[in-house]
């Protein structure tokens, strides 16, 4: 077993693994044979599969760019949101990770502390503060599992054929379905992105204005 065997270099190289063959295509045989040594070494730092897979994702969310201090708090929020975005889109098959494993390490919850004094220096309170971020992280975790799986471009709203027996039927019970079903799937995705996030923003704003 090299010497060199460490809990992050067994993290980097799965998530290599994982970036190429997906997250169903790592092994502790095939990391273990990436790294030369026995599938049993890597027990030494990882009980299990899982653990591994959650080491992966803190790696992941380390790489989040954290922006100066000198912006307002929507533009730091808008620059830590992108980044995520990018963190995901650079690791497609490893991004849905994300979604299934919470920041833990120092690192990786560095973008959060950036958020949350973000938030406090604008004066939300404690509460709103997580509230804003928990809705920042649905937002962003839905926008993952929507862009990366393509879902409305392979899953339009029917549109049955003019000549089907579902077409007069499809247009009468749902005009506005059949009419808008094709602008659906029809969205530039980065301009969606920064559309809902937009949403967000303002609606953070105007809570803590009424508050």
């Amino acid at each position: 077993m090299p010497n060199r065997l460490s809990e992050r270099g067994i993290a980097e190289a799965a998530l290599e693994l994982v970036d190429a063959a997906g997250v169903d295509g790592l092994t502790m045989r095939k990391l273990a044979q990436r790294l030369g040594v026995t599938p049993m070494a890597l027990y030494t730092y990882f009980p299990d599969r899982d653990a591994v897979l959650e080491a992966v994702t803190q790696l992941l969310l380390a790489e989040v760019d954290i922006p100066g201090e000198d912006l307002d708090w929507r533009a730091t929020i808008r620059a830590l949101m992108r980044s995520i975005r990018a963190v995901g889109l650079r690791h497609p098959n490893t991004a849905v990770l994300i979604n299934r494993y919470p920041p833990r390490t120092v690192d990786a919850l560095t973008f959060i502390e950036a958020a949350f004094r973000a938030f406090r220096r604008a004066g939300f309170d404690d509460r709103s503060t997580v509230r804003c971020y928990r809705a920042l992280a649905v937002y962003s975790m839905g926008t993952f599992d929507v862009e990366l799986n393509r879902y409305f471009a392979r899953r339009p709203a029917a549109r049955p054929a003019e000549d089907s027996l579902d077409a007069p039927t499809a247009e009468r019970l749902l005009p506005h379905v059949t009419s808008m079903a094709p602008l659906v799937a029809d969205q530039d995705d980065e301009e969606e992105f920064e559309y809902g996030l937009d949403l967000l923003l303002a609606g953070f704003a105007q809570a803590m204005g009424a508050a």
